[in-house]
């Protein structure tokens, strides 16, 4: 409030000097301005004090009353009072230059009165209407951006939080199964179970060093090997800058995480290759699996649909993902622009 009335002062003490120089224009123009900046006399600046007091209470007026008041009541009552302020500002005002000019030397006359004061109030009164209104459409503005901020913040928790369940569920069941088979690689995959969660508990509400999440994606496809009775022959090239290149933690997983769940990584040939190009403007990520026998809903699930909308939230207009899906292979392309 203190700050929308500094600002209120402000640019009405600097609207008062422009339309009093405006208004005076054609007695400057004859070298006989009536306007000073500074009166000379005591009457005069007491009744430039005074004025300038009348002009902030005239534009003041009308701006505490809709502060109060709008949109909460009716506009007629909001009318009213403003009407009667200005009706008792105006009592007041003439009372003030009346005593003014008399100090002076001046007669008072107030049909010269109202000639002189009655358009400069009204611009006042109308400053102060015109002053509430930009800061109302600013505020609504403002409070209009923070609660898409909050919404769009409160959706990015809520799909970072299906992350966590979606990740477990899966790796469960990839445990279960090696646990009722007695695989000796259950304990094992216990651990690195316990090693990514750590990871997703203490990073996955943040952005990281894009080296952090190809850390954990190696892990991801360590624990993912040990289903398999047989090695799983998968690549994964790295190249360019990764320290120091954030991204948001958990991002790149779920498409690791589709190409186990769809691709097929029998026969000891060639599961999937995952190639990173990574520079301080630019990420390229690419993801290809070879797909298994039957497999039609490798671009379906929660987990792409997740990382699609996250990027959409925090990479707006900045972030290219394509996918390709061939009856024998699936390919993501992913191209974030950073800054």
């Amino acid at each position: 409030m203190k700050k929308k009335v500094r600002l209120l002062l402000s640019g009405l003490i600097a609207l008062y000097y422009l339309i009093h120089i405006a208004y005076d224009l054609p007695n400057l123009v004859n070298g006989h301005p009536g306007f000073k900046w500074i009166p000379l006399t005591v009457g005069g600046l007491i009744i430039r004090i005074l004025d300038l007091a009348c002009a902030f209470l005239f534009a003041f007026w009308p701006f505490r009353v809709l502060l109060k008041g709008y949109p909460a009541r009716r506009i007629g009552k909001i009318l009213l009072l403003i009407a009667l302020g200005v009706v008792l500002l105006g009592i007041v005002h003439i009372g003030i230059i009346r005593l003014a000019w008399r100090m002076e030397g001046y007669t008072f006359r107030l049909r010269t009165y109202f000639l002189n004061n009655l358009f400069f109030l009204g611009v006042y009164l109308f400053y102060g209407v015109v002053f509430y209104f930009t800061g109302y459409a600013y505020d609504k503005e403002v409070e209009q951006k923070e609660l898409l901020l909050q919404n769009r913040q409160s959706e990015l928790s809520f799909l970072r939080s299906q992350v966590n369940p979606h990740f477990l569920f899966n790796s469960l069941n990839n445990i279960y199964s090696l646990v009722y088979e007695n695989h000796p690689g259950a304990l094992p995959a216990i651990a690195g179970l316990s090693q990514l969660m750590r990871y997703m508990l203490y990073e996955g509400n943040d952005r990281v060093p894009l080296q952090k999440e190809l850390d954990y994606i190696q892990q991801y496809i360590a624990l993912q090997g040990i289903r398999f009775d047989h090695p799983i022959v998968t690549q994964v090239h790295v190249s360019g800058e990764t320290d120091q290149v954030v991204i948001p933690a958990l991002l790149l997983i779920a498409f690791v995480e589709n190409a186990f769940k769809h691709g097929d990584f029998t026969g000891g040939s060639e599961g999937m290759v995952i190639t990173v190009y990574s520079s301080i403007q630019k990420l390229q990520f690419y993801c290809r699996n070879r797909k298994g026998q039957g497999e039609k809903d490798a671009g379906g699930g929660i987990g792409l649909k997740n990382v699609k909308r996250r990027l959409e939230l925090l990479y707006p207009g900045k972030h290219l993902l394509e996918i390709e899906d061939k009856p024998e292979s699936f390919t993501i392309h992913l191209e974030l622009t950073h800054g």
